[in-house]
């Protein structure tokens, strides 16, 4: 199959033609795409994790824009923070049970895997508590403990928070964080953005490297790729031109063009966040809208 490097710009619906593809390339996009698909699936809990934080991040910043009213957004809250918590619990849980399973007869790597999640727990207290938040909230209570919004002539604020004191009076097992009531005020919007982060980050890259070594070099690849295509066009999303006709009608020409849509930055179209050494490293922001073929 021949095919050509290109970029997609779906705001100005402009193709920019790049170059054709090496044989070596087309050749590495075939092997690729079946890997590509497979992690997809197996790694969609992240997609849905970011999924969950988007939809929560929208609701804050839909709370901070003047209204002039006192609605009630303390039951969203609760919804919003038990789709994020729920999610929190099935991608530690699912790759604890899959790893294991992979690695039942080494107690070597068993013991990494352990040594990994006291590390992060140790660097990220925002993860360590979300993993006894979900359990005190399965157990006990809904995740909002105070939601207060405040709108003045100079504009709005909102605290979205728990009380460490009543957290510990109603549950004590926090075997992970090792919350005490001398935490005092737990700002639950700062909490939030910290484990998301970590776990997309640390948890999604150590996951990613456990179950799909190869995934660095298909980023490596399609990323090297798609800065080509940025270059030219930096809005553009880097596809693959796989067919092109011109058709020559009495006032005016017309072209059909068929391109496929390849991974432009692997990771992060996984909902895993990765540190490039490329240069013209584009932020993750950008990253994130490449990833979708609707940008």
């Amino acid at each position: 199959m021949s095919a050509e490097l290109a970029g997609w710009n779906s705001v100005t619906r402009n193709l920019s033609r790049v170059r054709p593809l090496t044989a070596d390339e087309v050749a590495m996009d075939e092997r690729s795409r079946p890997v590509f698909a497979e992690a997809r699936e197996r790694l969609k809990l992240f997609q849905i994790l970011e999924l969950n934080y988007q939809a929560w991040e929208s609701h804050l910043r839909s709370e901070m824009t003047p209204r002039g009213s006192k609605e009630d957004g303390h039951l969203l809250l609760d919804q919003l923070m038990l789709n994020f918590l729920n999610t929190v619990y099935a991608i530690t849980e699912h790759f604890r049970l899959s790893y294991r399973q992979r690695y039942k007869k080494d107690d070597a790597k068993i013991g990494e895997l352990t040594e990994f999640i006291k590390k992060l727990h140790a660097t990220s207290w925002a993860v360590a508590f979300f993993s006894d938040f979900r359990n005190y909230v399965q157990h006990c209570a809904l995740p909002i403990g105070h939601y207060n919004r405040n709108e003045t002539s100079h504009g709005v604020r909102i605290d979205v928070t728990h009380d460490a004191v009543k957290l510990c009076e109603a549950y004590r097992d926090w075997k992970d964080s090792h919350l005490t009531p001398g935490h005092g005020t737990l700002d639950l919007i700062d909490l939030t953005t910290e484990c998301y982060h970590r776990l997309r980050t640390n948890y999604g890259g150590f996951i990613a490297k456990v179950f799909y070594p190869e995934l660095v070099n298909l980023d490596a690849f399609y990323w090297s790729l798609t800065q080509e295509v940025t270059r030219r066009d930096p809005r553009a999303r880097m596809v693959f031109l796989t067919d092109h006709k011109e058709t020559r009608l009495r006032t005016k020409v017309e072209m059909k063009m068929t391109f496929t849509f390849p991974p432009n930055a692997v990771f992060e179209e996984l909902g895993i966040t990765v540190e490039r050494s490329q240069p013209n490293q584009v932020p993750e922001e950008s990253a994130r809208k490449l990833a979708d073929p609707q940008h």
